[in-house]
This record gives structure tokens, C-alpha cells and sequence, in this order.
């Protein structure tokens, strides 16, 4: 009963006049988000590189593409060790493509319509898998799930009875570090 009268409470807020005028605003004032090569200026600093010529994904890999942003003052570099034999092959462990990819945040809104034991027993799985603090990191939105948390979390639902679509509350387009 609880549950129910906080997501109708909740419907309630997201519908009124007050909550459409604060989104209104938060859109006019929110910053521009930054380019491609803002973010990849941002993270040369401390991503390591891989200086390979011979590397047949250095194209498209995050890696290899951080080199030209790196700043030129510094003395040291952390770099990939190229001596490894798994290195510069089209199998490469470190391979991080350089498309953005679609990731969902928040997880807070996929308990809405669930029974109240559901969720708890979900909450303390994922919690007892990724810690309590990543946990509520995805839970509050402030860490996207990569595809590979999702599937899990996805995975978990199911396992546990939940059959419905989880909704949750948004979306963001990152790298994939």
C-alpha cells in the first residue's frame, strides 16, 4: 500500500506545473555538453596509449586515438606494453572502440511496480555483487550501466520472477573506457 501511494504521489509530482517549470529551466541553463575532442583532451592525461603502427584496430581504438591528445610537456607516459604477445592483434584485450555507447542510468524507478520482497531480495543481490557503494552509484544515477551490468541486472530480474520490461530512469551516451 505504502509503494503504491509513493508512485502515485510520484506521478502526481512528475505531471504538476512546478516540476515542468524546474525542467524548463534546468534545460535553458544546463551547460553544453562537451565535444569529442574536449573529452578526449580531458582523459590523454591519464588513460594509457598505445603507440603501435602495426595494429590492425588502431583506427578505431581509444588507445591508439588518445595518443594526438596527449599533452606534449609531459616526461612520462603510461603507456600499453607492446611486448605482449596478445597486444597488436585483431583480438586485443585493450581494444575500447571510439563509438559512444548508449547506456542506461538510475536504477530507482525499475522498483516501482514491483512487490516490496522482490525488491529486496534484488537490492541485496546486486548489492552483495557490486558493493554497496557502485550499487547506489547506479541506483542514484550518478555511474551509468554499462552492457554489461545491465544484461546482469536484466539477468537478475528475471531470475527473481520479474517479468516486466525495467524502466529505468534514463539514458547517456559515454566511451566505454
Amino acid at each position: 500500500m505504502y509503494r503504491q501511494i509513493k508512485h502515485f504521489l510520484f506521478e502526481n509530482f512528475l505531471l504538476s506545473r512546478k516540476f515542468i517549470n524546474f525542467v524548463t529551466d534546468m534545460q535553458t541553463s544546463a551547460p553544453n555538453p562537451m565535444t569529442r575532442e574536449e573529452i578526449f583532451t580531458a582523459k590523454a592525461d591519464t588513460y594509457p596509449l598505445c603507440f603501435s603502427q602495426t595494429c590492425p584496430l588502431r583506427e578505431h581504438c581509444l588507445h591508439s586515438i588518445l595518443v594526438s591528445y596527449y599533452p606534449t610537456g609531459r616526461n612520462y607516459v603510461t603507456s600499453v606494453n607492446l611486448g605482449n604477445p596478445q597486444m597488436q592483434q585483431s583480438g586485443c584485450p585493450l581494444f575500447r572502440n571510439d563509438q559512444p555507447v548508449r547506456m542506461p542510468v538510475g536504477l530507482s524507478t525499475i522498483y516501482y511496480d514491483m512487490p516490496g520482497h522482490m525488491e529486496r531480495s534484488i537490492k541485496n543481490h546486486l548489492i552483495s555483487v557490486y558493493s554497496r557503494k557502485r550499487y547506489y552509484e547506479y541506483h542514484n544515477g550518478t555511474r551509468p550501466l554499462t552492457p554489461e551490468v545491465e544484461r546482469y541486472v536484466r539477468q537478475t530480474l528475471k531470475n527473481y520472477g520479474w517479468t516486466e520490461e525495467p524502466k529505468f530512469q534514463g539514458s547517456v551516451e559515454e566511451f566505454l573506457w
